[in-house]
């Protein structure tokens, strides 16, 4: 029977790293999944991470993956541009202590999505090789507008690149008219760990269990698909933050409340939390929700 563990992007609690652990501390959660702190990861000096991996261990959290924006850029702008980026996140997974990187397939156009494949799978090879000498996973999420936008694409990367791993994001298929029991179904056989973040069909972002994103059925299918521990990395989304890029200030409208980036963090944990224990999952000492 599969188990869980919450990890999150504290960067929508706070800007700075003591935010950042006051936040995942206050939920009581153990896991964070750095994005930016401050600035983007990827940005930051040896010097300033091996700062940061002090002060996480020092406050008990580990790293879930490295939540890099790799791959987030035009499949039209020149590769070697960005494989200088991609060192320095390999060695921010490295001083971190992780061997998980989150990353993307390009943005290409649309209406020439066939024409790019091979560029993308080209491309995805020659990072998947760099992270393999440094024994680092390379975890995809499906995004909008990039080649892994839905199922179809998702299950093309996985298929012909068995070494990458599957990050399931369910507001991403929503946000592209896709059913996301079908994208979680392709990513299963190379799933990592999954992203909890909700949506409606208009492209209003929810808490979890208020959209149509199913997390409750996707989590009763683990139950029988799988005996491993699955990663539950929270996403909010619920209030403007200042992050890698911005997020459309429309898709904050629903009707919640929230103060502060705090409180909407809060809320999104908790909402995950409800609903594990709505089907049955009880947190024990170690963090890990079973049944």
């Amino acid at each position: 029977m599969a188990q869980f563990m919450i990890s999150a992007f504290a960067d929508e609690a706070a800007k700075d790293l003591d935010g950042q652990i006051a936040a995942l501390k206050r939920n009581g959660l153990c896991l964070i999944e750095p994005r930016t702190i401050l600035n983007n990861i990827v940005e930051k000096t040896d010097e300033e991470l091996e700062e940061i991996a002090k002060r996480l261990k020092e406050a008990g959290i580990s790293l879930s993956a490295l939540g890099s924006p790799i791959g987030k850029y035009s499949i039209e702008e020149p590769f070697e541009a960005h494989l200088a980026v991609f060192e320095r996140a390999l060695a921010a997974c490295k001083i971190l202590g992780t061997d998980r990187m989150r990353i993307f397939s390009f943005f290409v156009p649309r209406d020439r999505v066939s024409e790019y494949r091979e560029e993308v799978m080209r491309r995805m090879r020659i990072l998947l090789q760099r992270a393999k000498e440094e024994g680092i996973t390379l975890c995809h999420e499906n995004e909008a507008k990039i080649y892994g936008q839905n199922p179809e694409e998702v299950e093309d990367l996985l298929t012909e690149l068995p070494e990458l791993g599957g990050v399931f994001d369910a507001a991403n298929y929503i946000f592209d008219g896709q059913d996301p029991i079908k994208g979680f179904l392709v990513t299963f056989p190379s799933l990592v760990y999954m992203h909890v973040k909700d949506a409606k069909p208009d492209k209003t972002i929810v808490p979890v269990g208020m959209g149509d994103g199913r997390y409750d059925e996707i989590f009763t299918r683990l139950e029988t698909m799988t005996d491993k521990t699955i990663i539950l990395t929270v996403e909010p989304h619920l209030k403007e933050f200042t992050g890698y890029n911005s997020i459309d200030s429309r898709s904050m409208k629903h009707d919640l409340h929230f103060e502060d980036s705090n409180e909407s963090f809060d809320y999104a944990i908790n909402s995950l939390k409800k609903m594990l224990t709505s089907l049955g999952y009880r947190e024990e000492e170690n963090h890990v929700w079973k049944k």
